[in-house]
């Protein structure tokens, strides 16, 4: 029973690592959430392992091992698509942010055209 306690203090361990690496914003809390519910999840599991074979049987699988199985392909499928949002949403942050500089350097052109700009387009130069 000892080995499932270590278990639990190693999910609580990435939790608090996970949680630091939000607080100090090198990780969104968005992209963390699920990986959040699934280390509660696994750190529940091994406290009260009992738990696991009762919903195993309530849900209609033959070894609780295949139920954890299940259970991490689908949280690998869910992170998956929250990872394809996310490199959606800075790809088109990208696309627009790279057309409006491209608007800002027409303007300076256009300035530094008519002589307005001068001095900022030799220090850029």
């Amino acid at each position: 029973m000892t080995h499932y306690w270590m278990f639990a203090g190693a999910c609580a361990l990435i939790g608090l690592v996970l949680l630091r690496l939000v607080l100090r914003e090198h990780v969104t809390l968005q992209a963390s959430l699920a990986f959040f519910l699934l280390l509660i999840g696994g750190a529940a599991i091994a406290v009260e392992p009992r738990v696991l074979a009762w919903v195993t049987r309530q849900l209609g699988f033959e070894l609780p091992s295949n139920l954890l199985f299940a259970i991490c392909l689908g949280a690998l499928a869910v992170l998956h698509v929250l990872s394809l949002v996310t490199l959606s949403r800075v790809e088109l942050r990208s696309i627009a942010l790279t057309q409006e500089v491209a608007l800002l350097q027409e303007q300076v052109q256009r300035l530094a055209d008519r002589g307005e700009a001068a001095p900022v387009a030799k220090r850029q130069a």
